[in-house]
């Protein structure tokens, strides 16, 4: 099965947020290990919509 998993917040930034490096690693390792990121940057379309 798949998962899907989206978050506003950059993968490096989950550290700080988790608090735990040990369980971070844990985590991270078990959701990144055979995952395909997909990273956007620009800015968001929401924001040129509402001009």
């Amino acid at each position: 099965r798949s998962t899907i998993i989206s978050s506003q917040l950059p993968v490096a930034n989950w550290y700080d947020i988790i608090g735990d490096s040990t369980v971070a690693d844990a985590l991270l390792d078990r959701m990144i290990h055979t995952a395909h990121r997909i990273e956007l940057k620009g800015e968001s379309l929401r924001k040129r919509k509402m001009k």
